[in-house]
């Protein structure tokens, strides 16, 4: 249990900053306004944790791994919004 849990703290901290920089991207590419950013970053992470357990078979554990891109996405959105808030000074 405990080298499943660091397993997906691991996945979500690495796919961290790839959703914030996607949410970036698509943020630049198509005017989406601030609100709808944390859905995007949610949504974002939960897709790519699932390639990500799709990729290396890990179908079984599919749950667990669409938590940890939904803990990916939350993070993105903060670190998203940290950033934001560090411009504006």
């Amino acid at each position: 249990m405990e080298n499943e849990l660091l397993q997906l703290t691991t996945i979500a901290i690495v796919l961290a900053p790839i959703t914030a920089a996607l949410v970036q991207g698509i943020k630049s590419a198509t005017g989406l306004d601030a609100k709808k950013n944390t859905l995007v970053s949610l949504l974002i992470g939960i897709v790519l944790a699932g390639l990500w357990a799709l990729t290396f078979g890990h179908v079984d554990q599919i749950g667990p791994y669409l938590m940890a891109g939904l803990l990916s996405g939350l993070s993105a959105s903060g670190l998203y919004d940290l950033a934001k808030k560090t411009e504006a000074k």
